[in-house]
């Protein structure tokens, strides 16, 4: 289903052929003209992710596989299927809806390329574009609606509206982000989609504004008159759109509770118009909003509780445990602290980019417009939510990421009046008519400006999803096609002189912790595999030495290299592999153990690949390699 099949019902079906609202000295929008537009739009919105999933090569941030994919993996598999499931989801701290999602794809495809008998090593690397172009749907979805609410702010077919359509489509942030799994990825698309379905004439009184309401705008600004009480629930479709942002809204709280900021803000505003004069909400539009609130809020709850009571064999709240663990077992900080300012000097110049000048001054102008317009409201939205997240110690700008649509659509007038100028033109509609016709044109400015601005998006836009940090997928890759020419013939099946055992590994990480993506890569459940991990120390009492003192896995292998290998690997749970796999820095540490301690074995490179040009954790610089034991005498 498209999001432009929106289906109206009888009491709107005739006014499908009237003009549409214009912005103010342009012509109205034929309805059936604006619908195709629709069309046309989300149909190169859809295509436009499904490529950008596809040229997505890069690691941004292990949870993009962890907290999702992996999962995704055992539910659709069985837990023998090799899948690495945290900490996180052994204590219950996330909603088992989101991965449910993907195994379910997971599975249909599947057994869709098992019914046509399909090679393993052909459904592997299906397998591995899979979900990325299931969230490229939900991906094209967000931007959809982030240019409808632009549209329904600015009016359909502004300057404003336009400027907001190719803010998202070119932002390289959403290029790099937008078709990830993340959890944060899909809270997005919901969140702006949930907007987009918003009833805003019970939060504020101009929608869309007026030419004078625009944020830059010179014209004075005229005091709006009180509107008339009309009912705003008068439709079917009215209250089927209410349901949707509810529904949408509810989903993504539970999600991600922190998005609770967002709809807080929203939400506010609704509450107390009640009792505004200048409310056009009726009393029994208030009744049915409520109404579809508490109705809308308790089957998303059911449906989300019948999921976990099905993943997790017991009723939970991943909600309460999320906030539990990360708040009140300070957790959150195990994995870095920042400063207060992160989210004004890291996360606000990571999203917006080359958009950040204009991001700011949006920001500024829309705060001097009246409180009773959308802008204002979203403006209300970004500040208190950014400010209420500063408050924790562990801040990542992916948890900012909702705010982005908000962020380009306030930008939109800015980047519009900057890059464009409108001339007006009257001719006469005859030689002897007293009336006239006004044509308005449009046309850009600064182009020089502006073509660096495109040529420097899709610079950062290629080399966050095509370069940096490229190694760690690859060499993924690269395992499963060397187990594929060791144990199975070309048709996939396992070859009779080639044989594994429980106990043998195949490879061995010696990276990070979760450096890399997992068995959603990895395919094969035995290709056996071990990698260090960094478990939280959730046995030690928070704010107490010992907690400081604690060092996981992967601390205590970098802290001393050669004391981990002798006292830690080599053991049932961490045989030694036929592969080890690392950043290029510890292959010093590898040779000297094998020096030491491994009596006639070498360590032999077996392939490297380059990772990035700059990181910031020290233990990650350099290329990815993967070695191999060999004897050393025939080294």
């Amino acid at each position: 289903m498209s999001p432009f099949s929106q289906k109206k019902n009888k009491d709107t079906a005739n006014h499908q052929s009237k003009p549409l609202p214009a912005p103010e000295g342009e012509a109205p929008i034929h309805s059936l003209v604006y619908d195709q537009r629709c069309k046309d739009i989300w149909i190169l919105l859809l295509i436009l992710r499904c490529i950008n999933a596809l040229c997505v090569r890069t690691f941004f941030q292990p949870d993009e596989y962890f907290q999702a994919l992996e999962p995704a993996w055992e539910l659709a598999f069985g837990s023998q299927s090799g899948a690495w499931i945290t900490w996180e989801w052994e204590h219950q701290l996330r909603s088992s809806l989101h991965p449910a999602m993907f195994a379910a794809a997971y599975y249909v495809a599947n057994k869709a390329m098992e019914l046509v008998s399909c090679f393993p090593q052909f459904r592997a690397m299906i397998l591995a574009v899979l979900p990325n172009l299931i969230q490229a749907y939900f991906a094209a979805i967000g931007d959809y609606y982030t240019w409808q609410l632009s549209e329904n702010v600015y009016g359909r077919g502004s300057k404003a509206g336009w400027a907001t359509l190719l803010m998202t489509i070119i932002s390289p942030w959403q290029w790099f982000c937008s078709t990830r799994t993340f959890l944060n990825s899909l809270e997005t698309s919901f969140t702006i989609a949930a907007l987009g379905f918003w009833p805003w004439e019970m939060s504020v009184d101009t929608v869309p504004l007026s030419s004078s309401d625009l944020p830059g705008s010179r014209k004075p600004q005229v005091p709006a008159p009180v509107p008339a009480k009309t009912s705003i629930f008068k439709s079917r479709w009215s209250i089927t759109s209410l349901r949707i942002s509810l529904l949408l809204a509810a989903s993504a709280c539970i999600l991600r509770p922190t998005n609770a900021m967002i709809w807080f803000c929203i939400m506010m505003p609704t509450v107390t118009r009640i009792f505004s004069p200048t409310t056009r909400a009726t009393p029994s539009d208030y009744f049915i909003f409520f109404r579809e609130a508490v109705l809308c809020g308790t089957v998303t709850l059911l449906i989300f509780a019948i999921s976990d009571r099905l993943y997790f064999g017991e009723w939970t709240f991943p909600a309460y445990q999320f906030i539990h663990f990360n708040v009140n077992q300070d957790l959150a900080v195990f994995y870095g602290r920042n400063d207060w300012h992160y989210y004004i000097s890291q996360g606000l110049p990571l999203l917006l980019t080359t958009y950040l000048p204009f991001g700011l001054i949006g920001l500024w102008k829309s705060a001097s417009l009246p409180s009773t317009s959308v802008p204002f409201l979203l403006n209300i939205t970004i500040l208190v939510t950014i400010g209420a997240l500063s408050f924790i110690s562990h801040k990542e700008v992916r948890f900012i990421y909702p705010l982005l649509p908000l962020l380009h659509i306030l930008a939109a007038p800015t980047i519009a009046a900057f890059f464009t100028t409108t001339s007006t033109k009257t001719n006469p509609s005859t030689p002897s008519a007293t009336s006239s016709k006004t044509q308005q044109t449009t046309t850009f400015r600064r182009k020089p400006l502006l073509t660096l601005l495109l040529l420097a998006n899709i610079f950062i836009s290629g080399y966050t999803t095509f370069y940096h940090q490229r190694g760690v997928l690859s060499v993924l890759t690269f395992l499963r096609s060397e187990y594929e020419t060791l144990y199975l013939d070309p048709q996939g099946n396992p070859l009779q002189t080639s044989s594994t055992t429980d106990h043998d590994a195949f490879a061995a990480f010696l990276m990070p912790c979760h450096s890399t993506p997992w068995r959603s890569r990895l395919f094969y459940p035995n290709l056996k595999a071990w990698a260090l991990t960094c478990s939280p120390p959730l046995h030690l009492a928070a704010h107490t030495a010992e907690r400081e003192a604690y060092r996981d896995e992967a601390d205590r292998f970098f802290d001393n290299p050669m004391k981990f290998l002798k006292e830690e690997v080599n053991t049932r749970e961490r045989p030694w592999p036929r592969y080890v796999v690392g950043f290029e820095g510890i292959e010093a540490s590898l040779k000297e153990f094998c020096h030491e301690v491994m009596k006639g074995w070498a360590v032999k490179e077996k392939w490297r690949t380059g990772n990035t040009d700059w990181i910031d954790d020290s233990r990650r610089k350099g290329d990815v390699v993967v070695w191999e034991f060999v004897d050393a005498n025939n080294s």
